[in-house]
């Protein structure tokens, strides 16, 4: 059974995908620790989650919701279009963890211009998923707000790639244009997280 375990570790097979599994239920676990350790009286948490395309970041932060009741927010709905990592990322701070009217301009991917507003209560224990979401300035805008806890989860660049055109097969034509803009962002910009973890 031992031998089995390790040749399907290899080959990407049920035991990777176990182990995987248990430790993703372990990151979520270390997550909500970590966020009941840092609350602050009557102040929210929010949990910062960064990493590339196809790491598993929305299923991450769905997966912390549906433990926690806290509202998500995907960066992937405002950035500014296929060059617009670095202004998405500023939108974090600046719009959506502000303490006044917080919120952000939802983009029509289609029309490739910014849609509706979508407000925020700023009362609310918020998790921010996107790539562009763990840095400086996003961390400070948190701790204003209450209390926070980053994540960075990453993986084997080609199953991200894989992941990634699965959820979007019209994402095939971008994706190198925006993985020259995730190396920007963590060469440049991107903190070290509380927690990270990288799958196989």
């Amino acid at each position: 059974m031992q031998d089995t375990d390790r040749t399907d570790q290899r080959e990407g097979g049920k035991g990777t995908a176990d182990t995987n599994a248990t430790e993703m239920d372990r990151l979520l676990n270390d997550v909500v620790s970590l966020a009941a350790a840092r609350k602050r009286p009557m102040r929210p948490v929010t949990v910062l989650i960064d990493g590339p395309s196809g790491a598993g970041k929305t299923w991450t932060s769905v997966a912390l919701a549906e433990r926690t009741g806290w509202r998500v927010v995907h960066l992937d709905e405002f950035y500014p279009g296929w060059h617009g990592l670095k202004e998405g990322s500023e939108m974090v701070s600046e719009q959506v963890l502000r303490e006044n009217n917080p919120g952000y301009w939802r983009w029509d991917w289609e029309a490739n211009a910014p849609k509706d507003w979508a407000s925020l209560d700023e009362r609310d224990d918020l998790i921010v998923e996107g790539v562009g979401s763990v840095t400086e300035a996003t961390v400070a805008a948190a701790k204003e707000r209450g209390s926070v806890v980053t994540v960075r989860i990453d993986g084997p660049r080609e199953k991200r790639r894989e992941r990634a055109l699965e959820r979007d097969p019209g994402y095939e034509e971008w994706f190198e244009t925006w993985e020259k803009q995730e190396q920007k962002h963590f060469a440049e910009r991107a903190v070290e997280a509380d927690l990270s973890w990288e799958w196989r």
